[in-house]
């Protein structure tokens, strides 16, 4: 019997195949989705890649960009929407489960161990709540209340938050995108596009690059546009740790991943993040208790649909 369990990002899909439900059949693959019409284009594909177009699929775990409850499914950052029969009659699915990018991501990210982590704030974790907040095409947020295993991590919108600027560079930026685009959520710049505006903003008439990807570029190579844009991606990721900090007191541990964060790893200055991250105020202290590591692996989601597909028993991560 073979399972699928794949991560859909706005950008990319990563689809792993299970022999057993257990088993790995190969590598990973990774599919850039502007090459596909649908998702189930993407599915297919990656069937026909292993010879195995005619089989059904026993188990599928979807881990989705956005919110997973409706019927069809619209997809965030991303012009595809899909149906739940349809998945099931197209591929012959006797057991399916979607869930959302990010609970994937916290089970993944949860899961690494500490030697593949980059440690932003010192502090020990305990079994207190986990929260994950990753930045890549979009800015996703997940959490959970302890760090019991086989609980399924609870979705959230949390990367919609209201942005809120916290120096007069940031002041300005934000009047540039309330302007652009009325409501400015965090997501508006701790993600591809946001890094982009940043950088837009910062250079002017001098900006020359055209992608995320050109201004990591740009910024190693030390341009000063492209690393002002990228120190205030940060700054601003930060802040925004600092306040899931105040509102979860998630001591079990706070994991920053995603893509774009992965690419910026560098960049993450323990000492200069903690500054950005404890600016509460007489709140300072608490948020300096959270333990906050950075995820250095670009599949954080995937394995954590890899955790909910070899789970068999039905009896732990339930949708």
């Amino acid at each position: 019997m073979m399972s699928l369990a794949a991560d859909i990002g706005g950008t990319y899909s990563r689809l792993a195949w299970l022999d057993d439900g257990t088993v790995p059949a190969g590598d990973p693959q990774v599919f850039r989705n502007a090459e596909f019409g649908s998702l189930e284009d993407v599915i297919s594909h990656g069937l026909a890649e292993r010879g195995r177009s005619a089989e059904p699929i026993d188990r599928m775990v979807l881990a989705l960009p956005g919110p997973v409850q409706g019927d069809p499914i619209l997809l965030t950052n991303i012009d595809w929407r899909l149906r739940r029969d349809v998945l099931q009659s197209r591929f012959a699915v006797t057991r399916l489960t979607i869930v959302n990018d990010f609970q994937a991501a916290a089970l993944g990210a949860a899961a690494e161990p500490i030697d593949r982590l980059k440690v932003l704030n010192s502090a020990t974790p305990d079994d207190g709540a986990v929260v994950v907040a990753g930045a890549g095409t979009g800015l996703g947020m997940a959490w959970m209340p302890d760090r019991r295993p086989g609980q399924l991590p609870r979705a959230t919108e949390a990367g919609h938050l209201d942005f809120a600027p916290n120096d007069p560079v940031q002041l300005r930026l934000y009047r540039e995108l309330a302007a652009r685009f009325g409501h400015v959520s965090y997501e508006r710049i701790v993600s591809g596009d946001g890094l982009l505006s940043t950088y837009r903003f910062i250079a002017g008439a001098s900006a020359e690059a055209q992608t995320p990807a050109q201004i990591v570029s740009a910024a190693t190579r030390g341009d000063s546009h492209a690393s002002e844009a990228v120190q205030l991606f940060v700054a601003v990721f930060a802040a925004y740790a600092g306040n899931l900090a105040l509102a979860f007191n998630p001591t079990g541990g706070l994991y920053l991943c995603g893509g774009l964060a992965v690419h910026l790893a560098e960049w993450f200055d323990p000492e200069t993040f903690q500054a950005a991250f404890a600016a509460k105020g007489r709140m300072a202290d608490m948020v300096r208790r959270i333990p906050v590591f950075l995820v250095t692996r670009h599949d954080a989601g995937l394995a954590g649909a890899i955790m909910i597909a070899r789970n068999t028993t039905g009896q732990r991560y339930d949708e």
